[in-house]
C-alpha cells in the first residue's frame, strides 16, 4: 500500500493499524509483547511512502536530511512508513542530542546506533569508576554503541581506551564524538567484534552486553537481545585476551529472570566455574525508571528488577 495525501493522514492510518493489532493481540507480559511487536512490524512494513527529490511525497511531511545523505543517487523510490518514522525519530535525537547526568557533554548518536534510555546503570558504573580513580591507565570498551562508557572512563582519567563495535554506524558516531570532544588519540574505535584486534587486554575491560535472550533483527536489537552461545563466545575470548590481575566489569540486569524469560544469569554461571574469573565485587541497585501509559506489566517487572555491576578479576 502506497500512502497519499498528507503526513497526518498517513500517521492516522498507522495509528489505526497499531490499535487494531493491540486489540486483536492483547499484551499481558513480555512474551505476548514481543509477539504483538513482530506482528506490527510485519503488517506496517507494507505501508509504503514515496520519496521524491530526497523529500517525503506527502503534504506537511517532516524534512529528514538523512534521506539525501543515505540515498544520494536515488531521486524517486519507496520506503516503508516505519522506516521513515524511525529515521525521523533518530534525526531528532541526533540533532538535539542526549544528556546523561554522569557526563558533562551532550551526545549526538547517529542513525541506527544503540544508546541507553535508562541511566541508573551508567550512574552506578560512574560512581564505581570515581571510587577507583587512578587504578587504571588503560581500558577496553566492548560494544561501545554511542560511546557513553568510553567517555565516562576518559572523564575519570583513564588515558588509553580501546573501543569496539560490530555496528559500523556506532563506530562512525563514536569517532565523530571523539573528534568533537578533543579525545583523538585517547580513544580508538574499531569496527570489529568483542576485543577487536587486541591480543591482550590489560587494566580494565568494561562490557554492557544485551540483557535479554532473544533473536536479533537489526543493529539496535543487538544492543538489547543476546542469542544462544553469545556469552559462551564472549567468555572464551575474554579468557584468552584479558591478562592476569586485570579486571572485567560487566553491566547487567536481572530483567530476563524477573520476566520469566530465563532462569539463568550467564555471568553467575561463569563465576561458578571458578577457573578463570573471581568475583571481586557485585553492586546492585533497584530500578527507579518506570514506563508511562498502559504498560503496567513492565512496571511490575521493574519493581523487582535490579541493575547489576559485576566486577570480576582475571585469575
Amino acid at each position: 500500500m502506497i500512502t497519499e495525501g498528507t503526513w497526518s493522514t498517513a500517521i492516522a492510518f498507522y495509528s489505526w493499524v497499531k490499535k487494531t493489532i493491540a486489540s486483536r493481540y492483547p499484551v499481558t507480559g513480555y512474551i505476548s509483547s514481543r509477539e504483538s511487536k513482530n506482528i506490527l512490524i510485519e503488517r506496517t512494513s507494507k505501508i509504503l511512502v514515496k520519496v521524491e527529490n530526497h523529500s517525503i511525497d506527502l503534504k506537511k511531511a517532516p524534512y529528514i536530511p538523512w534521506l539525501k545523505a543515505f540515498y544520494p543517487d536515488h531521486d524517486e523510490f519507496l520506503i516503508s512508513l516505519p522506516d521513515i518514522l524511525g529515521m525521523n525519530g533518530a534525526w531528532q535525537w541526533y540533532k538535539n542530542g542526549i544528556r546523561y547526568g554522569s557526563l558533562k557533554e551532550t551526545l549526538h548518536p547517529f542513525y541506527g546506533v544503540y544508546f541507553p534510555t535508562r541511566t541508573g546503570h551508567l550512574d552506578m558504573f560512574d560512581k564505581w569508576l570515581c571510587r577507583n580513580r587512578g587504578m587504571f591507565s588503560s581500558a577496553t570498551d566492548i560494544g561501545t554503541g554511542c560511546g557513553i562508557l568510553s567517555f565516562l572512563m576518559a572523564r575519570q582519567g583513564i588515558e588509553k581506551i580501546h573501543a569496539t563495535d560490530i555496528n559500523p554506524n556506532a563506530v562512525y558516531s563514536t569517532k565523530k564524538e571523539i573528534e568533537r570532544f578533543g579525545l583523538t588519540g585517547k580513544i580508538i574505535v574499531e569496527h570489529l567484534p568483542l576485543f577487536g584486534s587486541q591480543n591482550k587486554a590489560k587494566g580494565l575491560t568494561v562490557f554492557n552486553p544485551p540483557w535479554i535472550p532473544g533473536s536479533c533483527n537489526n543493529n539496535i536489537d543487538r544492543g538489547i537481545y543476546y542469542e544462544s552461545g553469545f556469552f559462551t563466545n564472549f567468555f572464551n575470548e575474554a579468557k584468552k585476551i584479558i591478562t592476569g590481575g586485570s579486571y572485567l566489569v560487566i553491566i547487567f540486569s536481572n530483567f530476563a529472570i524477573e520476566a520469566g524469560i530465563t532462569e539463568r544469569n550467564p555471568i553467575e554461571m561463569e563465576i561458578r566455574s571458578g577457573r578463570d574469573f573471581l568475583l571481586s565485587e557485585k553492586i546492585t541497585a533497584k530500578v527507579n525508571e518506570r514506563t508511562s501509559g498502559k504498560k503496567s506489566w513492565i512496571n511490575d517487572i521493574r519493581q523487582r528488577e535490579n541493575t547489576e555491576l559485576w566486577i570480576l578479576k582475571r585469575i
